[in-house]
This record gives C-alpha cells, sequence and structure tokens, in this order.
C-alpha cells in the first residue's frame, strides 16, 4: 500500500523568512505530529501499530494511508525552477533624507527670547528661526568694540611718533614700536569679528542672537519653546530643516528576504499618499548588520519627491526585484514551509512515496511562492496545504 513518510530528523538551521502557518500539519492530526516526535527521539525499530485510522509508523517514519481522512486537508505540489519576478510587497516607512537635512541649534549657552516657526512650515535659508538671549553674545560685542577702540587708539599714537620721529625729536625705533602696536590691535579686532561671524548667526549688539534656517526646506522637528534654556551642548534637536524634494524608504527584510538585495535592486514603492501610482526607485543602502532583536536587515531606497507628495513617518508598501535564480533555486508553494522559529523545513516524497523532513534555506518570495535557496531540488515533491 502506497504510503507517505514524515521522518523527524532534524539538520537544524536558521530562519530565512517570516513565521508560517502550522496549518497543514494541524490538519494531519494530533496523533500523527505526537507519532513524529516520538520517531524523532526513538532509534530505528520494527513497524509500530497506527495510532490512527490511515497512519503508520515504523523506522522513523510516519505512513498516511491514501485513503486517510488527512488527504483533505493536504495535497502534493512539485518544486519549480525559481523564475526572476518581484518579492511580496513589504511594510516600509518615507523618512527624511539625511543627506538633505540640517538641524540648527544654539551657539551660545541662553534662553529662547522669540520663536518664529512651527512644525510643518516651509522655510527659505536665511529666515530667521528662534532667538537667543545670552551674556556670552555681549561680552563677544564688547570684546570687538574694545578690538575697534584699542586699534583706533594705536593708530593715534603711530601718527603722533611718526611725527616728532620726523622732527628727529625721538630715535626710529619708537616709531617701528608704535607700529608693532597698531598690528597686534587689528590682529585682535579680526580675531573678535572671526569669533562673532562663525556663530552663523544675525546679531545687531546687545545681548540678543537670531538662529537662521541653513537651507531652504520644511521644519520637520521643533523641539524649541519660548524661554527654553539652551546651551551648544546639547543632545536634543532644535530644530530640524529638510529639504524634501528627495526622501528615503525604509524597509525591513528578514534574512531570507535579504539574500538577493543588493545596491542597485530595482524597486516599487507604495503609499497612501499616492494610492494609485507606483514609484520607481533604486536600493542605495542594504545594512550589513542584522537587527538583534527582530532578525532584520534595514534597507533603504532613495525617492524623488519634488511634488512633495510623500511625507515623512508616512507608512508605504515595498516590493524589490528578484536577481535571476541560480539552476539549483526552486520556489514551492508557501503553504509548504514549517517554521518554529529558529529553522524552516518541509516534508519531501521519497522513491518509496514516503515523506521525510528536511531542512531548507528561502530566499524571496512572491504571490504566494517562495524561493528555496538550500535543501530541496528541482522535481521533488512536497507536502502543501490545500486552499480553503
Amino acid at each position: 500500500m502506497d504510503a507517505t513518510v514524515i521522518d523527524g530528523k532534524d539538520a537544524g538551521g536558521r530562519s530565512r523568512g517570516p513565521r508560517r502557518r502550522w496549518t497543514w500539519v494541524i490538519a494531519l492530526g494530533s496523533s500523527l505530529i505526537l507519532v513524529g516526535m516520538a520517531a524523532h527521539f526513538s532509534p530505528a525499530g520494527p513497524p509500530a501499530a497506527a495510532p490512527t485510522a490511515g497512519i503508520m509508523t515504523g523506522n522513523d517514519v510516519i505512513g498516511l494511508a491514501p485513503a486517510a481522512r488527512q488527504w483533505r486537508f493536504v495535497k502534493l505540489g512539485i518544486a519549480s525552477q525559481a523564475a526572476s519576478g518581484w518579492t511580496d510587497s513589504v511594510p516600509g516607512r518615507i523618512a527624511i533624507d539625511e543627506t538633505m537635512a540640517s538641524k540648527p541649534g544654539s551657539p551660545l549657552s541662553g534662553h529662547v527670547s522669540r520663536v518664529f516657526v512651527e512644525l510643518g512650515q516651509r522655510v527659505r535659508a536665511g529666515d530667521p528661526l528662534f532667538s537667543v538671549r545670552s551674556s556670552d553674545i555681549a561680552e563677544l560685542w564688547a570684546g570687538k568694540e574694545k578690538a575697534e577702540v584699542d586699534l583706533g587708539a594705536a593708530r593715534t599714537t603711530l601718527e603722533r611718533v611718526h611725527a616728532t620721529v620726523a622732527s628727529r625729536a625721538v630715535p626710529a625705533k619708537e616709531e617701528i614700536g608704535a607700529q608693532q602696536q597698531v598690528r597686534q590691535a587689528e590682529l585682535a579686532l579680526k580675531l573678535a569679528e572671526a569669533k562673532l561671524s562663525s556663530l552663523h548667526v544675525v546679531s545687531q549688539g546687545g545681548n540678543e542672537f537670531t538662529v537662521t534656517s541653513p537651507r531652504t526646506g520644511v521644519v520637520v522637528e521643533k523641539g524649541v519653546l519660548l524661554g527654553q534654556q539652551v546651551t551648544p551642548e546639547g543632545s536634543a534637536a532644535l530644530m530640524v530643516v529638510a529639504d524634501l524634494s528627495s526622501v528615503w524608504v525604509l524597509a525591513d527584510l528578514f534574512e531570507g528576504q535579504a539574500v538577493d538585495v543588493r545596491v542597485g535592486t530595482a524597486a516599487q514603492i507604495t503609499s497612501p499618499a499616492t494610492p494609485d501610482v507606483t514609484l520607481d526607485g533604486r536600493v542605495e543602502m542594504v545594512s550589513s548588520i542584522v537587527d538583534p532583536a527582530r532578525h532584520t536587515v534595514p534597507v533603504r531606497i532613495r525617492l524623488a519627491n519634488r511634488q512633495g507628495l510623500l511625507r515623512p513617518n508616512v507608512y508605504a508598501r515595498v516590493r524589490l526585484a528578484t536577481a535571476p535564480q541560480s539552476s539549483v533555486a526552486v520556489e514551492i508553494a508557501a503553504s509548504a514551509i514549517v517554521t518554529d522559529g529558529a529553522r524552516q523545513y518541509l516534508y519531501v516524497q521519497d522513491p518509496q512515496g514516503r515523506f521525510a523532513r528536511r531542512t531548507i534555506v528561502t530566499g524571496p518570495a512572491h504571490e504566494g511562492r517562495v524561493v528555496v535557496l538550500q535543501g530541496l531540488a528541482r522535481g521533488e515533491t512536497v507536502v502543501e496545504l490545500r486552499p480553503n
């Protein structure tokens, strides 16, 4: 009598895809699962009596008679050559392009005296963002004014000494000393002016200065409040101004999905902001690090956004082009794959018509089909879940 066999042998492996349903295993009945577990922990021996009608066990195998009721829920499928195409969509989110964003802050300690913009407001380069009252800016202005006074005094002294040297009332070395005093005063003034200009703020003197936008864009973050104390060392951004003509799409791929993804891989993005439009982009970064908590690989795609339809933090769906598969890569129905969170495996028919459990390595998935990179050959027969 023909029978299907499930071998409890577990070769081990790593999870390379999202969690799959156990539905078809449950459909075989709890008795079948228990027998499989017993076979896993017991040495090979003579055939045992079937605990359920239509099920036979022996030599670490489980046989299911062709007429067994469990076949109403499962069927057989053939592994076929994997084809190129697109992966199933994965969740993503729109983020600012950090290469086109700036975080203006306060270069001096003080208290915020005025705030000129709101969150989401468009600004141009040079527009005022907020003002700060600071004793530090007052000291810098006082230093500049003192340097100007000192330079004027040094020049006056030089003129007087020059006149006395010309009349031979004093030796010429006195004029040389006066010239050095002028040069030192000029350097002191330049230093005071450089300190003020390096702040990149607008100030007309006194104890207040205004921080301006370094670029044209949108205020996408605003963490400054009236009266708030600010310092140059503050870790939190007071404001973020970003040019949204280009945005990033960030997606997290499971390890198996990221196998064939490279820089330059084509991507298709849909978003609630553009429900009837599919946007085309290309992957510009694939992380070399796997998230230890989620076991996902971050991927980044750059998109042109000249019309401003895509806003930061909006959710998106991402599909990636799959590379042409090697001759050894095959694909099967996703319902054939079972996972326990750490391993993926399926049940493959052997030449005697039995089924053996086999650990596999999966690749991208698309429209209910999954690429198997290791552990399965084209033409082999596997157990699949029947569609509802």
